[in-house]
């Protein structure tokens, strides 16, 4: 946690920092725990586990990316220095909450958009099981029984990849070109703690990200999950029966004539939002 050499800097490996990020992990699944028990009608439990299967995947991923960024930043600037104050030593916990604060704020409405586009695109190519929240054969086969695919998982993850991908281009972009203002800022609300570099590290590692990440977990499981206005005979199948309302049951009377089978189920997207 510590840097070498006497002078206590805010570093973000450590056992300490893993530590609150595992915690931080696991608080946020919690949440969307608590948050799926609400929810009407309320996800089947394996259609829940593959929406948040896919933010923690691009959370790791962000993460990581994140850390990655922060420490090669500092280290660029202690080679190619541009300043003579020796104030880099927080810029590693600075920049991370940075990417973290626009990552959970800005990132949120770049990232929708993004899957907004994707999955419009795959849809005019005739994608199937892109439909976000929607695991189910888009297709009926008869005298098979129908199930969550983990193939339409996979699509579904890589489409969330790509976004996340795109978003945090944006991030780093916006960072990049609004450096010194991003940097007054994150002073602004960390530098008091600069001379506490363990308890920096906790406020940069748990509490915002605690605070934050929960947001966007809630923001970002709104807007990957299969809606009620998008609810078809097919889709429904990802929802629990009992947990219907009046008003989200879907129309039997539309189903199509093609479909014969017990399951009465039609084919049919939905948008993400």
């Amino acid at each position: 946690m510590y840097a070498s050499g006497g002078k206590d800097t805010c570093q973000l490996l450590g056992p300490v920092s893993l530590f609150v990020q595992t915690l931080m992990g696991m608080t946020a699944v919690v949440v969307l725990l608590v948050k799926r028990n609400y929810e009407h009608p309320r996800r089947k439990m394996i259609v829940w586990g593959y929406d948040i299967g896919k933010q923690i995947i691009g959370s790791l991923g962000i993460h990581f990316l994140n850390l990655g960024i922060s420490i090669l930043k500092k280290r660029r600037k202690l080679l190619f220095p541009t300043t003579a104050n020796g104030d880099d030593d927080e810029d590693q916990c600075d920049w991370y909450f940075l990417n973290l604060l626009l990552d959970t704020t800005v990132g949120i409405p770049i990232l929708w958009l993004c899957l907004y586009i994707i999955e419009k695109v795959l849809k005019f190519l005739h994608f199937q099981n892109i439909e976000s929240g929607n695991y189910f054969p888009s297709r009926t086969v008869r005298s098979r029984s129908r199930k969550p695919l983990f193939s339409a998982f996979v699509k579904q993850l890589l489409i969330f990849i790509v976004g996340l991908g795109v978003m945090k281009i944006c991030v780093f972009l916006v960072l990049n070109y609004l450096e010194e203002w991003a940097y007054w800022f994150a002073d602004l609300i960390l530098g008091w703690s600069d001379s506490w570099p363990n308890f920096q590290v906790f406020l940069v590692m748990f509490v915002f990200p605690i605070l934050l990440n929960c947001f966007q977990y809630f923001c970002v499981d709104n807007v990957i999950r299969l809606h009620s206005e998008s609810l078809t005979l097919t889709n429904a199948e990802n929802f629990e029966t009992n947990t219907f309302l009046n008003n989200e049951i879907p129309d039997l009377s539309e189903a199509s004539a093609e479909a014969p089978n017990k399951d009465n189920n039609i084919s049919s997207y939905g948008s993400i939002i």
